[in-house]
């Protein structure tokens, strides 16, 4: 029989060891590893995938070496005589960002020398040689990589990760393919060595010169990155080509209304008055306006000053987002030809379920009873103008049509559409 005083010390044991995992400054959760730094807790990756630095000592060039042995360590190292240029490019960076303090401030993925827990030393002189005997890294390796950094800032901002399971982006594809051959859009090796190097350069200094607005600095980062080159117009045009992330079904609503005002028959649409759509063309102009303050990290990441709550505003607009999304849904199905029906391939969009058209019966009704009449008039060799001006003189003649919401919202916001 267990003792009293055997049961207090297992329950006092019990208790120092719990103390002692609250202490811990890393933990792990679904196979993920977190460790606090700078006051919150970020995941860490493959320790060998860090880029190490020393700033205080620049002639130990410990970035370049350092991504040289990542890079032999790549499936036996192949990719260093497969794609030259490529890992040229990122040593040339890699050493760039160690010299003008262009790296990631310090976190999961960038780490001082003394705080690392291996020595990539060893390759040192593999490293140099490959660098300056047996190649030669350039001005336009330079080039390659930062462009190749920034594209995986845009995916940041548009997608929320740098490099996803593929080449993710345009201008990423677009590069790659350029500098390296189409060959390397598929290779392995050239993947997983992007998905190292593009976490290390600083995400604020490079939003900040791809002239995102209000991006959150200091004075030592704009000091840091004066040197850095100025991007590609492409490259800054390109920060407005995707809203950001965590804001999509937004785009997704204003992309499908544009489209289905745009509808050659879309006068003949009424319009639900108790749809409203003027709070939708609002939040998309501020979101176009201010990308950084909308996105998904603004606030864990301090990309920007009050940054937006996502959750609030999706729950604010709870009740518009669905009752817009299912407008959408109810024309693109019941009519022919829209020009939306790839939208339905969003699982936003709802489908044409039993239950959808009951919740909706009357407006479905009206719909269908149009495109019948549509269809009655195209069978008979009218177009589609003569057809609008026949039909035009029920629902839409005495209300809003879908046609005139659209284009009134068009014209409250006309900046956003030049």
């Amino acid at each position: 029989m267990v003792s009293l005083s055997d049961t207090l010390v297992a329950v006092l044991d019990l208790i120092l060891n719990s103390i002692d995992d609250l202490n811990k400054v890393e933990y792990n959760k679904k196979g993920r590893k977190y460790r606090f730094v700078n006051n919150t807790f970020q995941r860490i990756r493959e320790e060998d995938k860090h880029l190490i630095i020393c700033p205080e000592d620049l002639s130990l060039n410990l970035a370049l070496i350092l991504s040289y042995f990542i890079l032999y360590n790549i499936n036996g190292g192949d990719i260093l005589s497969q794609y030259p240029d490529f890992c040229l490019a990122i040593m040339g960076v890699a050493q760039q960002l160690e010299q003008h303090q262009w790296y990631e401030e310090e976190n999961s993925l960038v780490i001082h020398l003394k705080n690392s827990k291996y020595n990539p030393m060893a390759v040192q002189q593999m490293a140099l040689d490959y660098a300056t005997l047996h190649h030669q890294i350039e001005e336009r390796h330079i080039t390659m990589g930062l462009n190749l950094m920034m594209c995986a800032k845009l995916n940041f901002l548009h997608t929320d990760h740098h490099i996803g399971t593929k080449l993710e982006g345009y201008y990423m594809k677009h590069f790659i393919s350029e500098y390296f051959g189409a060959d390397a859009l598929v290779a392995p090796d050239v993947l997983v060595a992007l998905k190292s190097f593009v976490h290390w350069g600083n995400i604020k200094g490079i939003l900040y010169k791809l002239e995102v607005p209000d991006v959150q600095t200091t004075a030592q980062l704009r000091a840091n990155f004066a040197k850095f080159p100025d991007p590609m117009e492409e490259l800054k045009l390109s920060v407005y080509d995707r809203y950001p992330s965590g804001t999509s079904k937004y785009s997704l609503i204003r992309k499908s209304i544009d489209i289905l005002g745009d509808w050659k028959y879309s006068k003949l649409v009424p319009y639900p008055s108790f749809y409203d759509l003027n709070w939708l063309y609002e939040l998309c102009h501020n979101i176009e306006k201010n990308p950084i303050k909308y996105h998904l990290r603004s606030s864990t990441k301090s990309l920007c000053e009050d940054p937006v709550n996502l959750t609030e505003l999706s729950n604010k607009h709870s009740t518009n987002i669905k009752s817009l999304l299912t407008l959408i849904s109810l024309i693109i199905n019941v009519f022919h030809e829209t020009g939306g029906e790839f939208l339905l391939q969003n699982s936003k969009i709802p489908k044409l379920t039993d239950e959808l058209i009951a919740k909706n019966r009357n407006y479905y009704t009206k719909l269908v009873k149009i495109q019948a009449a549509i269809e009655s008039y195209e069978e008979k060799g009218w177009d589609s103008d003569d057809i609008v001006l026949r039909l035009n003189n029920g629902d839409t003649a005495n209300n809003q049509s879908f046609f005139d919401t659209v284009m009134a919202m068009r014209e409250k916001y006309i900046d956003d559409y030049e």
